[in-house]
């Protein structure tokens, strides 16, 4: 499926002019199943399993971005501090020159914690255990959420860090 037909499912076209740049003009196989099968852009639930390399994680960051260029807020929430900094600087990088507020919120990053608890952001990056502490601070609530994307969901199973996902 070419990234351009996705404009048909009402993703704007700077958004796949983008994608297009960075990923190429087609979908892989399993990214195109997501939309056409499993309604990636229709606002239902969706749990991705896939070997690697098999482009989950292009799923996740598209339904991200068509999210947060709609208005919505999104929390991507990456299971290492290393992994939300890169990811932080891609989306920053892809998705900032489109206007979207992308911030970052980890132990070592606090500087915009004050934006995430006030939900002042399009996509904000973080780990659980630092989305656990923010949520602890605001009695619970992140009102206006209207996508959680959850990069590597196997942690859930980890006897550490598994119940903060959760």
């Amino acid at each position: 499926m070419r990234i351009a037909s996705l404009e048909a499912l009402g993703v704007p076209s700077p958004l796949l002019s983008v994608w297009e740049k960075a990923f190429g003009p087609e979908l892989l196989p399993i990214q195109t199943e997501a939309v056409t099968k499993f309604g990636l852009f229709t606002g239902q639930n969706l749990l991705v399993q896939a070997p690697t390399s098999a482009g989950k994680t292009f799923i996740g960051e598209m339904a991200a971005a068509r999210c947060a260029l709609a208005g919505q807020r999104v929390l991507y929430l990456a299971p290492t501090r290393a992994l939300a900094e890169e990811k932080h600087a891609h989306f920053q990088e892809l998705y900032g020159r489109l206007g979207l507020r992308v911030l970052i919120s980890t132990r070592d990053r606090r500087e915009d914690d004050h934006r995430f608890t006030r939900g002042d952001f399009a996509l904000a990056v973080a780990v659980p255990e630092k989305v656990r502490a923010l949520w602890a601070r605001t009695n619970g609530t992140f009102r206006g959420l209207g996508l959680v994307v959850i990069d590597e969901l196997q942690m859930l199973a980890d006897p550490q860090r598994g119940a903060c996902l959760e």
